[in-house]
């Protein structure tokens, strides 16, 4: 049913493709312009006229020829740094074959092998926030993040569909459609839907019933200006549902050792009997606006409310404490009850408003502000109710020397409690910058109630400092971007090998180089990055000490119709005690019984534009057997083999 309907949408994606590409440019293509209409004749017919409100209307006449030119967006951060940006629609077909989360953000995160499953980053990164965060983090990659939404302005209603489909079933469906009501005020849509099927059998496989995973994601966002550019107002509501049947990692036979289960494609799942099921779900509603008096004095204000609800369930607990999955139970019976016998839930909702004043003189921007926020978290397991209500207040620097030197400086405290302080500066050539920041530990971290776990801790702040620098050697057809980051780490919380949160008595030193290299050839592209790590301290916090990743591109055009790239994706990564995961806590923690293999995966592909349509075909993993019989993404959890996949992405812009 799924090859089917992608059929239908692959037939009607090219049918419409070929023909815009015979009559929507009048057989003119510029190459210069990727392939879609070329900016010089976009203003033909595109006069704007006025009305009684005073705001220009837009005139949609069938003369207009719309295109990448007539769109742009803007993120928040630049409203809110009163930054002038246009940002563009990428049109091109660089890295369009990377459609899975963890290729995106250049392998430098992973999950469970397969799309939608718990994810996580394999180096630690420096905390963006402050004060008591939830703590259940494994699905929350996968929703819509309020910092990457895009908000637009547009000349016509504009659309982006996306389809990909890949090896054990990873299905990535995508929706966004924008349009401006007139000239001032934008409004869109933005719907994602994320299925995977398991690749390990249970009960469930064995019915018939294949479904791992399955997210929705529904983003509706809008943004005004009014007439005499005084007042602005960005607006969005993200809902998210994620589902999935866990499966608990390959369940080993007798003498058998994880080397010897990646040579098997009908491994049997840990949790067998198909009875265990996560779910997170929340509602985010977020508003900023700000009114600009002055350019030098400008108010704003940002509003979040939200609430979430996070559950797991195993109605076979006590087979799976039997054979070792849980640590422990909390319940003393014999026969598990009819019932949940292992349910874990937690309630939470917070909301928070940031009011300042911001201004900006000659090449000097300044912002403050001040911050209250209050959470709530409630577990009906023992009808009890965690509440805070914090106090924040921030300020933010920005000095420009010309157009090339920026320097940017910025602290915010928590009263009582947390605070961040952070300094950068950045050049053409060179960039640095410093972060320290105590932060709260999770909830998670300090309080759990359920069946098998529970814990109610005090935990300290943990420390955490980063010192980063690099240097950055660009020119035509070439660049080398060399990087250092330090970081230490005090009082780290982590979870054990039994999953129970402990906080480190001594401090972990992390040193990481990187060195990102690319440049183009003619009709060939390369870009690569390589990330070496060492570390000191108590063994708590495992990362790989080299992951990397290299494209290798051929740029092929067919008499100005059709495009096409040639290339290879090329990943390694060393050998390293990689954590594995808990889904009743929904949390990494350690494991000290087998060493995940190095590994190298390459995936050959081919990207191709028709017009306005874009594909791509690979074969994931395709030395799978040849090197190696396959390797683990997290302990007993193997990554996704070979497959093939595919995807299109088709934009639209009248």
């Amino acid at each position: 049913m799924r090859s089917i309907y992608f059929l239908l949408v692959f037939l009607l994606l090219s049918l419409q493709g070929f023909s815009q590409f015979t009559s929507g440019q009048n057989g003119v293509v510029d190459p210069a312009n990727a392939g879609f209409p070329n900016p010089k004749t976009q203003q033909k017919g595109g006069q704007q006229s006025s009305n009684k409100s005073g705001r220009a209307a837009l005139d949609d006449s069938t003369k207009q020829v719309y295109g990448p030119q007539t769109v742009h967006y803007f993120l928040e951060s630049d409203a809110v740094n009163s930054d002038v940006v246009q940002r563009r629609i990428d049109t091109s077909l660089t890295l369009l074959h990377r459609y899975l989360y963890q290729e995106r953000d250049g392998f430098l995160t992973t999950n469970l092998g397969n799309q939608g499953t718990a994810y996580r980053d394999v180096f630690t990164r420096a905390p963006k926030t402050l004060g008591t965060p939830m703590g259940y983090q494994a699905y929350m990659p996968y929703a819509f993040q309020a910092d990457q939404i895009r908000y637009y302005q547009t000349k016509s209603p504009y659309s982006d569909v996306t389809y990909n489909l890949g090896a054990g079933g990873q299905t990535n469906l995508n929706f966004a459609f924008a349009r401006n009501v007139d000239s001032l005020w934008n409004v869109g849509v933005e719907i994602q839907r994320l299925v995977a099927d398991k690749n390990l059998t249970d009960a469930a496989f064995k019915s018939g019933d294949l479904s791992l995973t399955g997210q929705w994601g529904v983003l509706l966002h809008t943004n005004l200006t009014s007439r005499n550019k005084r007042y602005r107002l960005l607006g969005h509501v993200n809902y998210f549902d994620q589902g999935t049947n866990d499966q608990g990692g390959i369940r080993l036979t007798s003498g058998q050792t994880p080397a010897d289960a990646l040579k098997y494609i009908d491994n049997t799942a840990l949790l067998a009997d198909s009875k265990s099921q996560s779910n997170d779900q929340f509602l985010k509603l977020h508003l900023y606006h700000e009114f600009i008096g002055f350019k030098g004095l400008q108010l704003f204000q940002q509003l979040d409310a939200e609430t979430r609800k996070v559950k797991f369930r195993d109605l076979a607990f006590q087979t799976n404490l039997a054979t070792g999955f849980y640590p422990r139970t909390y319940i003393n019976y014999i026969q598990a009850p009819a019932s949940d016998s292992l349910y874990n839930e937690n309630q939470w909702r917070s909301y928070s408003h940031k009011s300042g004043i911001k201004g900006i003189f000659r090449q000097f921007t300044y912002r403050a502000h001040i911050k209250q926020r209050y959470w709530s978290a409630y577990n009906p397991l023992n009808q009890m109710t965690m509440d805070k209500l914090e106090n924040y207040a921030g300020l933010w620097l920005r000095q420009q020397v010309g157009k090339s030197i920026d320097f940017q400086a910025e602290g915010e405290y928590l009263i009582g409690s947390d605070y961040l302080l952070k300094a950068s500066l950045r050049s053409p050539w060179f960039w640095a910058s410093y972060q320290r920041t105590s932060l709260s530990p999770t909830l998670a971290n300090q309080w759990v109630y359920n069946t098998s776990f529970r814990w109610e801790n005090n935990f300290k702040n943990i420390e955490f400092d980063q010192l980063a620098g690099g240097v950055e050697l660009t020119t035509k057809h070439f660049y080398l971007k060399p990087s250092v980051t330090i970081q230490r780490l005090g009082s780290w919380v982590y979870h054990d090998s039994l999953a129970t949160p402990t906080q480190a008595k001594e401090a972990i030193a992390v040193f990481r180089t990187s060195v990102a290299l690319g440049g183009n050839f003619g009709r060939f592209e390369w870009q690569s990055q390589v990330n070496a790590n060492t570390q000191t301290g108590p063994d708590v916090m495992r990362m790989p000490s080299l992951v990397a990743n290299l494209n290798l591109a051929l740029n092929v055009q067919y008499k100005k119709l059709l495009y096409m790239q040639f290339g290879l994706d090329v990943i390694g990564q060393s050998a390293y005690y990689g954590d594995t995961y808990q889904p009743a806590i929904q949390q990494y923690h350690l494991q000290n019984r087998y060493e995940l293999p190095a590994y190298v995966q390459v995936d050959p592909y081919v990207s191709l534009r028709i017009n306005r349509v874009r594909l791509f075909f690979k074969m994931a993993n395709v030395t799978q057997g040849l090197l190696t019989d396959n390797y683990y993404s997290a302990y007993l959890y193997p990554a996704m083999g070979r497959g093939f996949a595919f995807g299109v992405k088709w934009l639209l812009f009248d």
